[in-house]
């Protein structure tokens, strides 16, 4: 093999791409970085690379690193890879002494090196400036300075990794000033959330679109708690000019057209509820908006108390104004309240079942259901309500039935939809046999035969349980008549098996 310092003499373009790539890959700021720079500088000052062999057709060269153990790295020159035989999958200590020790054949190992950790001297510099919110800016987008890979769109759990270790690193630089600590973290967050933004938005139309939203409310939640330390804390005067800036951040951020308004509304929202409260602040904020969207200014109108007059809205925004109709409960506006559920009813169904994933269906429903409640409806609205809500609305239908006391309805609809029991006494059966037994007779016929067709002791045991309901119906109804008919009926019906018979008579339901 020639001499290793002929070898990286001809391929000297090739171990600059290797140093590139390096360069691209790894950060100063990054503390496991560093320290695997480090330890791969230190094996090549104590000559722990040795250069064993060099294939010309492959273009393959083979190393050993003296490390605690000796380690055998394989540099493939054609592709740009590196395999080595230690567990860790990516970029290691070993495959960069290998590199190193045939960069410093060409170059200054320690020049490079200098040259790697200016960015972390340029950070230290800023930390040494005079406190200032273009400072902490500046700070923490150096941060993100390296492009966000591709594949995080597409797999959520490198994306968490990859927002979690820069975060971790935009955090390190805190002040030590207590005063300072939350100031800095809100910045941290919600400059590294907007930093993300694009990939964050992409991650949510692919396989795992669920993971990445839960995401973004477990950030929101983070944001809230923030915002709610330092709405108690006390502010200083030189603490003025970073709220002030961290305002114009957010409006900057809010007023970016990309196709994300939801998601951006709902970040703003949070800053605008929880931290800039006063009337004096809301009315500013909303002469600086430019061109505002009608749900900015509702969000407004809402938080300053005034009257809202909704134009039209659409069916893909119904989501954000079932959100401002909640806040227009949480803030008591009912004129707000009422006209936002007037604007939305029309698009309820489309709502429910084409904007929502089926897990938050329920949970909608119960939430309209409720605001709903508050706004006068005709008879006629209500059926028209319920029926936009399909079977997720069996539960407020049927409480609106029992108010009613539409009896016979409240049956029917349990009938229509095949309530099983659990869901039928959910849904009120106790209070209907209560006030009109008569009515739930056949209901409770339907769960009796059902558990009859399951043929073991333990399912007769459940229909005699259901039996002695439709005694007590019966009795409180005046059908003490039919009942001895019907049960009579049942047991001639059913006289070959003996364990219901048994269980039929241990019942006293004869």
């Amino acid at each position: 093999m020639a001499t290793v310092q002929s070898l990286a003499k001809r391929f000297e373009d090739t171990i600059h791409n290797y140093m590139a790539a390096i360069d691209k890959s790894l950060l100063p700021t990054r503390a496991l970085d560093e320290e695997m720079v480090r330890k791969a500088v230190f094996l090549v000052r104590h000559d722990g690379v040795q250069i064993q062999s060099f294939n010309e057709e492959r273009l393959l060269l083979e190393a050993v690193v003296k490390d605690a153990h000796a380690v055998k790295v394989i540099l493939n020159f054609d592709k740009l890879t590196a395999i080595c035989a230690c567990p860790q999958d990516t970029m290691c200590r070993h495959r960069l002494a290998v590199i190193f020790a045939l960069y410093q054949k060409i170059g200054s190992l320690s020049e490079w090196v200098a040259s790697w950790r200016e960015p972390e001297n340029k950070q230290l510099t800023l930390l040494s400036e005079k406190r200032s919110p273009e400072q902490w800016t500046k700070l923490i987008r150096s941060v993100w300075r390296e492009a966000i890979p591709d594949y995080t769109t597409r797999n959520y759990f490198y994306f968490e990794q990859m927002y979690d270790g820069r975060l971790k690193n935009a955090l390190s630089y805190v002040p030590l000033e207590r005063e300072w600590k939350v100031l800095y973290r809100t910045y941290a967050h919600f400059i590294s959330l907007t930093e993300v933004w694009a990939t964050f938005i992409s991650g949510t139309q692919e396989v795992h679109h669920s993971f990445f939203k839960t995401w973004f409310d477990d950030e929101l939640h983070e944001l809230r708690d923030l915002l709610g330390q330092l709405r108690g804390q006390h502010r200083t005067f030189e603490a003025d000019a970073f709220f002030e800036y961290l305002k114009t951040l957010i409006r900057e951020f809010m007023e970016v057209k990309d196709g994300s308004f939801s998601q951006r509304f709902a970040l703003y929202q949070l800053f605008w509820t929880n931290l800039f409260t006063t009337s004096r602040l809301r009315e500013e904020e909303l002469a600086a908006l430019k061109n505002p969207d009608e749900r900015l200014k509702a969000f407004f109108a809402i938080s300053l108390k005034k009257d809202l007059d909704i134009k039209k809205i659409s069916p893909n925004e119904a989501h954000d104004w079932v959100e401002l109709a909640v806040l227009a409960e949480t803030e008591n506006h009912p004129q707000a309240l009422t006209n936002i559920l007037l604007a939305i009813k029309p698009h309820v169904k489309t709502f429910l079942f084409e904007g929502l994933y089926t897990q938050y269906r329920h949970q909608y429903v119960r939430t309209l259901s409720r605001l709903f409640s508050q706004i006068e409806l005709s008879e006629v609205d209500w059926e028209d309500l319920f029926k936009q809500f399909g079977h997720y609305g069996l539960p407020a239908y049927s409480a609106y039935l029992i108010e009613k006391r539409l009896y016979k309805q409240w049956a029917e609809l349990h009938h229509l939809h095949n309530s099983p029991l659990y869901f039928a006494e959910e849904c009120g059966l106790k209070e209907v046999q209560a006030s009109a037994p008569d009515y739930v007779l056949p209901l409770f016929h339907r769960y009796a035969l059902a558990y009859l067709e399951e043929r073991n002791r333990p399912s007769y045991k459940q229909a005699v349980r259901i039996w002695k309901k439709m005694k007590a119906a019966c009795k409180k109804s005046g059908q003490m008549e039919f009942w001895t008919a019907y049960i009579n009926e049942i047991r001639t019906q059913n006289k070959r098996l003996r364990a219901l018979q048994e269980e039929i008579e241990k019942g006293n339901l004869i």
